[in-house]
């Protein structure tokens, strides 16, 4: 019997969109110094052949794509990284329909966090006053692994006392939500929204056991339905 509902941060407890728009401005700002007539448009098709191939790290992905020179990429890297946490700290927005859900399920199920944000996560659900509806709030900082390494998935589910054939991964990417959660024996879950909307599975086990196009379409009746699977 299912008991437990781990949400990924990005894309399911965060909405990421201006966050992946910012992005893009910066990393193609980072190419153009070494590319000048690289575009945003050129950005977001890399990142369509990036989600197409599976690539855990897309935006070192793309840096590298254009600057092959060892130096000239790790000092890409550095800006991008230091970027990154500035336009992080600056977009956390919680997705449409997340407190309704919360509301919903934590009558019902444990719902714990399975994502790869930090304290920063913590701290702003708690501003928001949605820290209480968390039975667990594991983050990433508690770990020295991470997605999509299986013995992340099983560390948390460790420490949070849960077992996987009673839990539930709610994710919005295949090869980092979906793939290792199933290897480890959990349900599956796929929100389809973000950059990774149209990432596509690639074989029968990697398809998830439920996909929707919005958190707030999971109903109580479909987590029952997991039972059965």
């Amino acid at each position: 019997m299912l008991k437990n509902i781990f949400l990924d941060a990005g894309g399911i407890i965060l909405n990421e969109n201006n966050f992946e728009n910012n992005m893009a401005r910066i990393i193609t700002g980072i190419i153009q110094k070494y590319h000048r007539d690289y575009s945003i448009i050129d950005y977001w098709n890399d990142t369509k052949e990036a989600i197409y191939r599976f690539v855990p790290r897309v935006y070192d992905y793309i840096l590298y794509k254009y600057i092959k020179d060892r130096e000239n990429f790790r000092e890409s890297k550095i800006q991008k990284n230091n970027e990154e946490n500035k336009n992080l700290k600056n977009n956390f927005e919680l997705t449409d329909g997340l407190k309704n859900f919360l509301m919903n399920f934590a009558e019902h199920y444990k719902i714990g966090i399975l994502g790869q944000y930090g304290k920063a996560l913590r701290d702003f659900l708690e501003k928001e006053n949605i820290l209480p509806f968390f039975s667990f709030s594991e983050i990433q900082d508690d770990y020295n692994v991470t997605k999509p390494d299986p013995r992340y998935f099983e560390a948390i589910l460790k420490n949070c006392n849960c077992n996987a054939n009673e839990s539930v991964m709610v994710g919005d990417r295949i090869d980092k939500d979906i793939i290792p959660a199933k290897l480890i024996g959990m349900r599956t879950i796929r929100v389809r929204v973000g950059l990774h909307k149209n990432q596509k599975p690639r074989t029968l086990d990697e398809i998830p056991d439920l996909t929707v196009e919005n958190i707030k379409d999971i109903k109580l009746e479909d987590m029952k339905a997991l039972d059965n699977i």
